[in-house]
């Protein structure tokens, strides 16, 4: 017998026409964790395509380069490198004017889950030109290098190295690190560089040549971010359509105005990370429920199913009947996705909040799961046909 300490909402939707087919506890507000993502997978997959791709502009004139950040979190640093030694050498003047820009995202960070992990590097800012997946690791070909005596808080950039205390450094400052590959660049191609910094949402290219490094399609993005449950790259995707994460919650409740929905719903980050967000169990189904009409498809491919992922070890016997994703912070467990089988479709949200017991708590919702969908009994009744 499974026993769980908190208290739990249960919502189970028909796919097709989103009525309550078993509820409990559904108008209480949990804390989502890391099912944001898939939330916010129906809003980007609505307002935006399904190909759509962020773009990062390398602009170059006479003897001056433009760099145009707009928020790719995928991003590498290799590629821009490559780019930039590229247009460096075709350069015939010694000394090229660079401005780096970006538009204004203001605040650096989600409200409500960097305040401790700030000092311990283990998050990174969440700026338009974050890229790298906000990670420097030692790269002897970019002049990236480790040094175990370095404080933890700290890169040192020499002029012909970054160096940063331990591999997987989260960096804290963006800017330094384009302006350390931008410089390092130009010096390899015989250039010395005058950076300039622009921050501002508007930007005339003014008849220039423009290169541009596209990010992969969105819905590429969104497969290895909902399967790995990747924070840093889902709350950059989501300050790119925002305009800043400090804006994410207004455009979210937008969303759900437009589904017809009470939208009273707490939301700071695009991760899940924050504890500050709250939305009602019932909501938060009936949006991804409400919102998948038209892209499902697309969800059926993004969201993981049981055996990969975060899923690795869970449901893994039902593997073709559920897409879900995860959430997990300490106390909650969440599970929020698609069912199918035996003719029936469902969407369902499982939230298990104040349970510091998370092992049991992930036992559980998942038992909960195959009773409530009649999973057990509907995985039998398919191998008999079989």
């Amino acid at each position: 017998m499974l026993v769980f300490l908190g208290y739990l909402s249960e919502v189970w939707l028909q796919e097709g026409t989103c009525e309550a087919v078993r509820l409990r506890n559904e108008n209480e507000y949990v804390v989502p964790a890391s099912t944001l993502k898939s939330m916010w997978a129906v809003v980007l997959l609505n307002r935006l395509s399904a190909n759509y791709r962020i773009p990062t502009y390398v602009i170059t004139g006479r003897n001056s380069l433009i760099l145009r950040f707009e928020g790719d979190p995928f991003l590498r640093l290799r590629a821009l490198d490559s780019l930039l030694r590229e247009k460096f050498s075709q350069m015939r003047g010694k000394s090229v004017h660079v401005l780096i820009s970006f538009p204004r995202w203001g605040e650096r960070y989600g409200y409500g889950w960097a305040w401790d992990d700030i000092k311990l590097r283990r998050v990174s800012p969440i700026t338009p030109l974050s890229i790298n997946g906000g990670r420097l690791r030692e790269d002897t070909s970019l002049g990236i290098k480790v040094v175990d005596t370095l404080p933890l808080d700290s890169c040192v950039w020499t002029g012909i190295h970054l160096l940063i205390p331990k591999d997987n450094f989260r960096y804290s400052d963006p800017l330094k690190v384009i302006k350390f590959i931008v410089t390092r660049a130009a010096r390899r191609a015989g250039k010395r560089v005058r950076i300039e910094v622009l921050e501002s949402d508007r930007f005339s290219f003014g008849g220039l040549k423009v290169d541009t490094l596209w990010s992969p399609p969105l819905n590429r993005m969104l497969r290895p971010i909902l399967k790995y449950s990747l924070n840093f790259h889902m709350d950059m995707l989501v300050a790119h359509y925002s305009g800043g994460i400090t804006r994410a919650g207004r455009i979210f409740k937008r969303f759900m105005g437009e589904l017809g929905m009470d939208t009273v719903a707490y939301v700071f980050d695009g991760s899940g990370l924050s504890r500050y967000n709250l939305i009602r169990a019932l909501d938060g189904v009936y949006m991804v429920c409400a919102g998948s009409r038209t892209i499902k498809p697309y969800l059926d491919s993004i969201l993981p199913a049981p055996g990969s992922g975060t899923l690795k070890r869970r449901l893994v016997e039902f593997k073709d009947m559920l897409r879900a994703k995860t959430g997990t912070l300490f106390g909650v467990s969440a599970l929020l996705g698609f069912y199918e089988g035996c003719n029936d479709r469902y969407v369902f949200g499982v939230y298990l909040q104040n349970s510091p017991l998370l092992r049991s708590s992930r036992d559980f919702i998942d038992s909960l799961v195959i009773w409530s969908s009649g999973g057990r009994r509907c995985l039998f009744s398919e191998k008999e046909e079989r």
